[in-house]
């Protein structure tokens, strides 16, 4: 005979397999109670509270108090609020946007007909550089 968590977990698996949206911790907690009266709320309580850290693989949060099994779980979700790895172990700075940026100024919205990066300590004070200066002139003809 299976512990009364092990019980509670097993019938919490279940439960969130039908609820493909997520199911909300109270309601979650109510139903494991429903469905399994002999065990005191506070026993499903405590051990229900932090299930997505004790089954990472299978279960994780959406949202705060929305529990939700990871086959579920779209692409967009795993993004959702999410750095992807690859940019945390790149440490992007700020001035690699600098060129980007006087691209966009003149190509994009044609703000500007040229634009260069300065950025830095190009005039020996930091606050007193522009990251990116533009020019706008009128065309030669």
């Amino acid at each position: 005979m299976a512990t009364k968590k092990e019980q509670i977990i097993k019938k919490a698996f279940e439960l969130l397999s039908n609820e493909p949206n997520g199911i909300r911790y109270t309601d979650l907690v109510n139903k494991i109670n429903e469905c399994i009266s002999d065990i005191p709320i506070n026993t499903v309580h405590g051990t229900i509270w932090n299930i997505e850290t004790k089954f990472p693989k299978e279960i994780y949060k959406p949202s705060r108090g929305i529990f939700k099994l990871t086959k579920f779980q779209s692409f967009e979700e795993e993004l959702n609020g999410k750095i992807p790895t690859k940019i945390i172990n790149d440490k992007i700075k700020e001035e690699d946007f600098y060129q980007s940026f006087a691209d966009w100024l003149v190509n994009d919205l044609e703000e500007c007909t040229k634009a260069i990066k300065l950025g830095s300590k190009y005039f020996k004070d930091k606050w007193m550089t522009p990251d990116v200066i533009g020019v706008r002139e009128s065309k030669r003809s």
